[in-house]
């Protein structure tokens, strides 16, 4: 798993790569955590155009993402996903928790939009 970050005036985009598994979930979420502190008044958008696999351990670190987040009045939403992500966020009933977008265009464009 590989993450790449670029920010768009008030908005950080979080690339994610690879399988987001039990063995990298920690690390990925160390890192996600460290850009939320680093940039402490800018909403997430995390595109998930290049993530070919998602265990639960991976879907824990969206929850906790938004929940952090949401202290501080900032949103997380999520981009790009492809079929077989969406179907686990269907599959735990997730679909509803979150703003999600089938392109980064859209994505940010809502930012803007709220």
């Amino acid at each position: 798993m590989d993450l790449k970050t670029k920010k768009i005036n008030n908005v950080i985009i979080i690339y994610l790569y690879g399988r987001l598994d039990v063995h990298l979930s920690a690390e990925i979420e160390k890192e996600i955590n460290n850009i939320i502190q680093g940039e402490p008044s800018c909403h997430l958008l995390m595109n998930l155009k290049d993530v070919e696999y998602m265990s639960s351990s991976g879907l824990r670190i969206f929850v906790s993402t938004m929940r952090i987040l949401k202290e501080s009045k900032r949103k997380l939403k999520l981009c790009n996903m492809n079929n077989a992500v969406k179907k686990i966020f269907e599959v735990v009933e997730l679909m509803d928790m979150f703003d999600i977008f089938d392109s980064e265009e859209e994505a940010i464009q809502s930012f803007k939009n709220d």
